[in-house]
């Protein structure tokens, strides 16, 4: 099969020729970003430069996307090597903690506070600054959160202290499930996002942020 061939199925999408020219930076690659990240690059064939400092445990194989013979690797060096096997999506590994890298479009799937607004604080600056996309993600619920250009407030009101999170159960903090949901959404408002850049009309909703509950089976969409 041509590396041509794999994404045949969708490559006369209105965005889907420009956007391999889109660099993205992905922080976190854990629960969300590995999840995220398998739909991101079997559907949008960007430059992704992806970063997180740790390594695969064992307790991640349960509800990351990772196998049980990466166990030991660098987190990032095993999703590209598991990536490069099944998209055409450039993967770019940086193997380190968040600093001050930046990109127009940014993901962020941390999970604690302090991080997200260093995050959200470096895209801030920036006047080429395109579209921050963050998420959270506990066992049955997750947040995504969608901040562009001008439209920052609602987001903003969004960021607490660290000291205010509740972590719940130790034993009960994630499924892969809910990181193939909340995964699937971020690549969702990404492709609305790009369609509307590519086309260059609003033809796609573009939310500030998103929720499901896994329990009330609720998806609440603002």
């Amino acid at each position: 099969m041509q590396n041509s061939d794999i994404n045949s199925r969708f490559k006369d999408a209105p965005w889907y020729s420009e956007c391999t020219k889109e660099q993205i930076l992905f922080v976190g690659q854990g629960g969300i970003g590995g999840n995220a990240m398998y739909c991101l690059a079997k559907t949008i064939p960007a430059i992704y430069y992806i970063m997180d400092e740790d390594i695969v445990e064992e307790y991640n194989v349960g509800t990351q996307y990772f196998t049980k013979s990466q166990v030991g690797k660098k987190k990032v060096h095993a999703i590209k090597e598991t990536l490069d096997n099944c998209s055409i999506a450039t993967i770019r590994t940086l193997d380190q903690k968040y600093k001050n890298e930046y990109k127009p479009i940014m993901l962020s799937g941390l999970d604690n506070m302090e991080a997200r607004k260093q995050i959200y604080e470096e895209w801030k600056k920036h006047e080429d600054r395109e579209i921050l996309i963050e998420s959270r993600v506990r066992a049955i619920f997750y947040e995504v959160h969608v901040v562009m250009k001008g439209r920052e407030e609602a987001y903003e009101a969004t960021l607490f202290d660290d000291s205010e999170t509740d972590d719940g159960p130790c034993t009960f903090k994630a499924t892969a499930y809910f990181g193939m949901l909340v995964g699937a959404r971020i690549t969702h408002v990404l492709v609305n996002y790009l369609t509307n850049k590519y086309t260059g009309e609003e033809v796609c909703s573009i939310p500030t942020c998103i929720k499901e509950f896994g329990e009330a089976f609720y998806i609440d969409v603002q």
